[in-house]
């Protein structure tokens, strides 16, 4: 009887296929290059899986590290007033345009909300001695101002920040530069910058740019590379006197309890403010993630390659095998064993190969990134969030990766099962 679909079919219908494939692998004891082949086989399946595994939970940590810093800012949900708002003018809308809209009375009330901050942001030109670079000015409330001052490492001497006049003493306006930008242009706290604005001077001096003249209060560290580099913050007093606008905001932040409730208090905002943009954390940074996800799935497929690879020292074991054992091949026949049991044969014993490739390759891989979380084997440039690498244990990838090594193990050894199957008794008595 022909049975070709057989050799998957009755993979598992007769326990005696796994006990004599198992034989047939402690067999080759016999002959050394068989058994070089199935020890180098073994080793690459295992390469290939604790590859993968240590990739992705070292990608899954950068992305876990880069979720907390996120949520150590201020800013979850971001608000911005659209051109279709009633006085909207150059970015900028009335403080009354969102206190009309009901929405700050119920976020006061929403237990998720924890903070709403009115923003006055502007992008700008910082200058210091010969250093100019861009920045975003931020406007902020003396609240927000506190908040910030709880993440400053360094500070200015009070009396660094009074002008004398005379008998009296004027207070300069203050800025909070980022430990990154302060690095870069080289100043600290007590130092006068100057903040160059893009937009012209109206009136007799019109084509002169608006330059105000900060002192810089302290340096503040968020854990935000990027922020530290590009965002300044100040009074919204000072802000507002410097763009010469009062009485305006251009955005508003919000700041949640727990993070991943952001999506749900944006979700119950948005229908209420219309002209206006709601986005949480995750729309604002999508692009970002977008690159983690697609650079994931990359090295997944990538790494997946190292098991295929692997898998063709197993085809070439179990072809191997099936000529050396054509004899064996006729008897089981001759004794009424179906193709499908024949076939399960030299399948079973590819997936004990195979078998032994991942579940070392996972032990090893959970070896390796208990020790990469454990010690510092690896210091990564000043340009990343951490100095060491970020590793997370998640099981969901060890069964994935486990998963997809099987599967390819198990396609790799079909084709010599069927093979094996497929063979005429007669010949194997006649030349085995």
């Amino acid at each position: 009887m022909k049975d070709d679909g057989g050799a998957v079919r009755h993979i598992w219908a007769s326990p005696w296929t796994l006990w004599v494939g198992f034989r047939y692998l402690k067999s080759k004891k016999n002959s050394r290059f068989l058994s070089f082949i199935t020890i180098i086989s073994i080793i690459g399946v295992a390469l290939g899986v604790t590859s993968m595994i240590v990739v992705l939970s070292v990608m899954d940590g950068f992305e876990g590290e880069l979720r907390k810093r996120l949520m150590s800012s201020d800013l979850h949900i971001l608000i911005t007033p659209q051109r279709t708002l009633p006085g909207y003018q150059g970015g900028f809308v009335p403080e009354s345009a969102m206190t009309a809209t009901g929405v700050p009375q119920k976020l006061a009330a929403d237990g998720r909300v924890l903070s709403f901050w009115p923003v006055v942001s502007a992008e700008a030109i910082l200058k210091t001695g010969r250093k100019v670079t861009g920045i975003v000015l931020k406007g902020v409330t003396s609240e927000r101002i506190e908040r910030i001052k709880t993440t400053v490492t360094e500070s200015a001497e009070p009396q660094m920040l009074l002008q004398r006049d005379g008998a009296s003493a004027v207070r300069l306006a203050t800025v909070y530069i980022g430990q990154e930008l302060a690095y870069e242009m080289g100043v600290i706290p007590g130092d006068i910058v100057t903040v160059v604005s893009p937009t012209e001077t109206e009136g007799p001096l019109e084509g002169v740019p608006r330059l105000k003249r900060f002192v810089v209060e302290g340096i503040y560290h968020s854990g935000l590379p990027d922020q530290e580099l590009h965002t300044v913050f100040s009074l919204d007093s000072s802000v507002r006197s410097f763009l010469r606008k009062q009485g305006v905001v251009s955005q508003w932040e919000i700041g949640v309890r727990r993070f991943d409730s952001a999506g749900a208090v944006a979700g119950s905002i948005r229908p209420v403010l219309h002209g206006f943009k709601v986005q949480d954390w995750m729309q604002l940074n999508s692009h970002l993630f977008a690159s983690l996800r697609l650079e994931r799935i990359a090295m997944f497929i990538i790494l997946a390659f190292i098991i295929v690879v692997a898998s063709f020292n197993i085809v070439t074991t179990l072809t191997l095998m099936v000529l050396e054992k054509k004899k064996d091949i006729s008897i089981m026949k001759a004794m009424g064993a179906r193709h499908g049991q024949v076939a399960a044969v030299f399948l079973s014993e590819g997936i004990f190969i195979g078998g032994a490739g991942v579940l070392g390759g996972m032990v090893f891989g959970a070896i390796l990134c208990a020790m990469l979380r454990r010690y510092d084997f690896i210091k990564l440039p000043d340009i990343y969030y951490d100095r060491t690498l970020p590793v997370t244990f998640e099981p969901a990838y060890y069964l994935l990766v486990a998963v997809c090594a099987v599967l390819i193990v198990l396609a790799a050894c079909l084709y010599p099962s069927r093979r094996a199957a497929r063979m005429n008794p007669l010949d194997g008595i006649r030349f085995g």
